[in-house]
């Protein structure tokens, strides 16, 4: 009778000793073959022949894109812009393009409009889309 208490204790024990080592065997197994598919490159991925901008000739953040959207394409080393165009009461019209290596001069420029309390403020980015209203907070800041 003292034996079969040791064994229900020991029991319960290996059984759970048991499932432990087959977790382990499983994670081991899992990290092997997950670790045969993950190659890393030791090269960075090619530079793409052009950056994909957004553009958008007249934008409000409460109205979108008034005039319809495209995409528009400048070769590498060129950037996308999102100019806004701002007042002190709050007022926001923004205008998203291409800008071409020679007239980047503009990126993240800030000047009096030719209309009297307006401002001007551009802000360039050098990856596709990132003028694009859904990733303009990510890039452009």
């Amino acid at each position: 009778m003292s034996s079969e208490p040791l064994s229900r204790a020991s029991g319960p024990r290996s059984a759970s000793q048991a499932l432990y080592k087959m977790l382990l065997t499983v994670l081991v197994m899992v990290n092997l073959m997950v670790g045969k598919l993950v190659v890393p490159n030791p090269q960075p991925p090619p530079l793409p022949k052009y950056l994909r901008c957004y553009r958008c000739l007249f934008e409000t953040k409460e109205l979108g894109c008034l005039l319809g959207s495209d995409i528009c394409l400048v070769p590498e080393g060129s950037s996308c812009i999102t100019v806004h165009i701002r007042n002190a009461s709050g007022s926001d019209i923004m205008l998203s393009d291409c800008r071409g290596r020679e007239r980047m001069q503009d990126c993240t420029h800030t000047r009096p409009a030719p209309v009297a309390g307006f401002w001007v403020f551009s802000q360039c980015c050098f990856v596709n889309f990132c003028n694009d209203p859904h990733n303009r907070e990510t890039y452009l800041h």
